[in-house]
């Protein structure tokens, strides 16, 4: 496999991970920014900022490993850059995750102290 072909696929892999993962959690961030933030244009950016992150950060992770290791069988290449890909994307969420948890306010619990 020429080295065009296979950056080419290890970029395919890392597109297709984050757009199945953008897919699945862009409406319901969408409804969360909405209510957490002050107004629509700025639920708006960070919705956007968030995609852009998500999509940067698993390719940024993916050609980093690229540099630093060198398999003869491109089908190794390509199932480390899945797992730089994953890893970035599970970066990426807890990174969301943590932010957006500060917004979460919890039930009080029948009988718990004011």
């Amino acid at each position: 496999m020429t080295p065009v072909l296979l950056l080419l696929a290890r970029f395919l892999v890392s597109m297709v991970a984050c757009l199945a993962i953008l897919w699945a959690l862009c409406v319901p961030l969408d409804k969360v920014l909405n209510r957490t933030c002050p107004d629509e244009h700025a639920a708006t950016f960070w919705l956007t900022d968030t995609k852009v992150m998500l999509m940067i950060t698993p390719l940024l992770l993916v050609l980093i490993v690229d540099l630093t290791t060198h398999f003869n069988d491109p089908l190794d290449s390509l199932r480390l850059a899945l797992i730089a890909t994953l890893g970035g994307l599970l970066l990426g969420l807890y990174a969301i995750g943590k932010r957006l948890a500060q917004f979460v306010v919890l039930p009080k619990q029948p009988g718990s102290a004011p």
